[in-house]
């Protein structure tokens, strides 16, 4: 299979809105016209209750997990082995399916779940690293947009620290990037000092 192939794969993987479905069938109601209105696990959490906010977190963790996992299996069977850049492409496309998912007009979630996933099939030294400092942050100010956006930007001097190639510093770049795009919202309450702690 293809890089090509596994990116749509990941795509797939990762445009499953869980939350949306699952608020669907326990309650009836669209997810996305209660609390936050977005359809991660955080507003499951929040509208749902712990034990569905759970389920989500682990289905949407998946979601990252599963394509660059099945990537990164595939490609050790190659001579060349699976590269740093294409496991972050597979990546990219699990994050993005999340976002930009078809299934709700392509108007998704966050990506941080879907990411998180990913990256621990991509590299377990960094998924702890930047798990502590989620939970760092997270302690601190029991804001998750605030650890999630810390816990992002994280990955950028820790793969510098780890000796990876400079294109995956750029890659990481470019995620956190998105990641703050997609907590624009979060941030124009972080400033207000609007933004609901959990």
């Amino acid at each position: 299979m293809t890089l090509t192939v596994f990116c749509l794969v990941g795509f797939l993987c990762g445009s499953v809105p869980t939350a949306y479905w699952l608020a669907r069938g326990l309650k009836g109601v669209d997810i996305r016209t209660r609390g936050s209105g977005n359809v991660g696990a955080t507003n499951a959490l929040r509208v749902l209750g712990k034990g569905p906010g759970i389920f989500v977190l682990l289905i949407d963790f998946a979601k990252g997990w599963v394509p660059v996992a099945l990537f990164t299996l595939a490609a050790r069977q190659s001579p060349a082995g699976p590269t740093e850049a294409s496991a972050l492409g597979v990546a990219t496309a699990a994050m993005l399916g999340h976002i930009f998912t078809p299934w709700l007009g392509f108007r998704g979630g966050k990506g941080v779940a879907t990411g998180a996933g990913a990256l621990l099939a991509f590299s377990p030294a960094l998924w702890v690293l930047s798990l502590a400092v989620w939970l760092g942050a997270f302690y601190s100010t029991r804001i998750v947009s605030i650890a999630s956006l810390l816990a992002s930007g994280s990955l950028i001097p820790l793969s510098l620290g780890f000796k990876m190639q400079r294109q995956t510093a750029l890659l990481f770049t470019a995620l956190f990037f998105l990641i703050v795009w997609t907590h624009r919202q979060n941030l124009k309450r972080l400033v207000s000092g609007d933004e609901r702690k959990l």
